[in-house]
């Protein structure tokens, strides 16, 4: 519950919940444990709500309207009838101010004219496509909730927004779960969860596996998710002769009951604004590997977490597995150098080193388990994010 509910302005948030993103997870997130404290409406962009996230806004049908039209009403776009609907819309609800939710380009530009808007950042800087639109939409924005400072410097350096422009970074909060991994000796379980296509790099995943299996011949890798790279991953797991070692988990239901069944955990993407993945991991007390990459980093908070290893190798090393091995943005934020730099991927040698430390001693694990939690339940939970949130939003309106 906010701190200081009395104080707290009106917000109106601008959001699609139609796929089942980390975008549309958050809200979701946000609204049940903080949001439906407070005076807010919710303005869908699309009219469809996932199933999966529709149980959590129950409560909150009488505050979720379209920006198409009344009910399941879509007004035409033209002879301006969206946007004259739009306009009584945002008068009748009366909003302080309009939070959008990583969107960019293609926003209801009528919607926006005349409050105050708050850009809420999570990856659309990395994939946004229509700058003349961004532009348009940049103009409205009078602040910025940025997921990481990775997010945050996309937009100043991509998008050119300004660094006189009031921001924030507010990593995702996360509550920390009863359950944890334990840890047990003789054991070592690795972990990989997420799409298996070309950014997510399951194949650096499965090359620092077989490096670490050749030291701890009792190593598991667990593999969680599916995708089109998942072919390539199997053959080869046979070619290594790793079929013994690796569990082809796919999609999976209960993610708390896979985590606390893991021992460690890598996150070798090119490409993540924030890595939510890795974040749940330490969440479940993993010592987690990630590439040095995007917001990635800030995701395990830093190095007493895990491991934050440098990505020195080309990408095109992960051609000889195919191409789709390869395929994902050729640009990345790098927070060593901070700028825009060509896409690396990590080495799996230098990767597995710390995993095969870690395998040698359940106690370190443990130890690092405990301290990743510890930061979690102080530095990411939701009171803190919802209290500065606000507090953000009403500095600046």
């Amino acid at each position: 519950m906010p701190s200081d509910i009395a104080s707290t302005p009106k917000l109106a948030h601008l959001v699609s919940l139609r796929n089942l993103g980390g975008v549309e997870r958050y809200f979701s997130r946000f609204y049940t444990g903080y949001g439906q404290h407070l005076d807010l409406d919710i303005l869908l962009q699309t009219n469809d709500i996932h199933p999966f996230i529709r149980p959590s806004l129950v409560d909150a049908k009488p505050r979720i309207h379209s920006i198409k039209g009344p009910g399941n009403w879509k007004f035409p776009e033209i002879m301006g009838l969206r946007e004259a609907y739009q306009r009584t819309l945002v008068r009748r609800l009366d909003p302080d101010a309009i939070v959008v939710w990583n969107k960019l380009a293609g926003n209801p530009i009528p919607l926006l004219t005349g409050r105050p808007v708050f850009h809420y950042e999570h990856g659309t800087s990395w994939t946004a496509q229509d700058p003349a639109s961004v532009a348009s939409y940049l103009q409205h924005v009078q602040g910025v909730i940025a997921v990481s400072r990775a997010a945050e410097r996309m937009l100043q350096i991509r998008w050119n927004v300004s660094s006189e422009v009031p921001s924030i970074v507010l990593h995702n909060a996360i509550e920390l779960p009863s359950r944890q991994s334990e840890h047990p000796d003789g054991r070592f379980r690795l972990g990989f969860a997420g799409r298996l296509k070309g950014l997510k790099a399951p194949m650096v995943a499965l090359e620092t596996f077989r490096s670490v299996q050749a030291r701890v011949p009792h190593a598991e890798l667990w593999i969680a998710g599916q995708g089109p790279l998942e072919p390539t991953l199997r053959e080869w797991t046979k070619r290594w002769k790793l079929e013994k070692y690796v569990k082809f988990c796919g999609l999976v239901d209960d993610m708390s009951k896979f985590y606390t069944q893991l021992d460690a955990f890598i996150c070798p993407s090119w490409r993540e604004p924030f890595g939510l993945v890795a974040q749940e991991a330490i969440a479940y007390g993993l010592p987690t590997v990630v590439n040095n990459v995007d917001g990635l980093p800030e995701a395990i908070i830093d190095e007493s977490c895990g491991a934050i290893v440098e990505p020195r190798r080309p990408r095109e090393a992960l051609r000889c597995y195919g191409e789709a091995c390869i395929e994902g943005p050729e640009e990345v934020y790098s927070p060593s150098r901070d700028d825009l730099v060509s896409a690396n991927v990590i080495d799996p040698e230098e990767a597995a080193t710390h995993l095969v430390a870690w395998a040698n001693s359940a106690e370190l694990r443990r130890e690092i388990g405990h301290r990743a939690r510890e930061k979690l339940a102080s530095q990411q939970n939701l009171q803190r994010y919802g209290d500065q949130l606000m507090a953000f939003i009403r500095r600046h309106l």
